[in-house]
């Protein structure tokens, strides 16, 4: 897998490049507050299901794998007092995220490292494994999954946000930036240029269970699309809208960014060991 598509996107939002002044550096949202933006929305509304899974005290250790900026650790560390560990492959990403937690005031552990093969970890080190939108960018998932069974603890939880290549609602920002690129407005390509494998979610269930997860589940999540690029005070505006959406939906269902398998952009995928 190539990363360069990566390092070049940690060091837009870190500002060592100008290209993109839209890049939103941080996405946390500090405890008391509310998010503002489409992507802060996305981050929190993710935690608050991530939270419910990992609140017991006996979960104490959480290992965030292909972690990025660390913002879902943040929230782990800030919000439940959870030991946080922290890998990825690029340097930046993890200058990213230390800079993220040193800014707050927390601590962490950082590393450098490939999620197939995670040998500054030791079999049954961690009560709970974490990635968001890691497993489509992976060719070989069944590894991927294996190297968090085994550092999981016996009872341990994993935790994958998958964003499979697939039609769902997020078409409309397809849309979006076609006709801004027809206009003018837009120079970069329509379509993001990170490579996806081909698995939808039944595929990363089969292969959870095949290297070992128990209770492996799927939950359908995201029910609006990620309007980029966006000015900042129209992206405001358009996160008030989808939070009023949620408050409706909230009297329906407990969770409110729960949604279907036709219009989801994104799936989580729950198991234990």
């Amino acid at each position: 897998m190539n990363f360069d598509s990566f390092k070049h996107k940690w060091n837009v939002i870190s500002g060592h490049t100008l290209e993109d002044k839209a890049s939103e550096k941080t996405l946390f949202v500090k405890y008391g507050a509310e998010p503002i933006t489409q992507r802060q929305l996305n981050l929190y509304y993710y935690f608050i299901f991530i939270s419910e899974l990992l609140k017991d005290d006996k979960i104490r250790d959480v290992l965030e794998v292909g972690c990025g900026r660390g913002t879902m650790s943040l929230y782990l560390r800030d919000y439940l007092s959870k030991n946080v560990s922290l890998l990825d492959n690029v340097q930046e990403a993890i200058d990213l995220a230390r800079d993220e937690f040193s800014t707050k005031g927390q601590s962490a552990n950082f590393f450098v490292g490939d999620a197939l093969d995670m040998q500054q970890f030791t079999n049954n080190s961690f009560d709970a494994t974490i990635s968001i939108g890691l497993a489509e960018h992976v060719d070989n998932v069944e590894k991927l999954f294996s190297e968090q069974y085994r550092v999981l603890r016996p009872g341990g939880i994993m935790i994958s946000l998958n964003i499979p290549k697939k039609f769902s609602i997020q078409f409309l920002n397809i849309i979006w930036r076609s006709i801004k690129k027809m206009i003018g407005t837009y120079k970069k390509k329509v379509r993001s240029d990170y490579y996806r494998n081909k698995l939808q979610a039944k595929d990363y269930q089969k292969i959870a269970r095949k290297v070992g997860f128990q209770n492996v589940n799927v939950m359908y999540v995201c029910p609006f699309p990620l309007f980029s690029p966006l000015d900042i005070f129209w992206d405001k505006k358009v996160t008030k809208i989808f939070k009023f959406i949620l408050k409706i939906r909230k009297i329906f269902q407990g969770y409110p960014y729960k949604t279907s398998a036709l219009i989801g952009q994104a799936h989580f995928l729950v198991g234990s060991k």
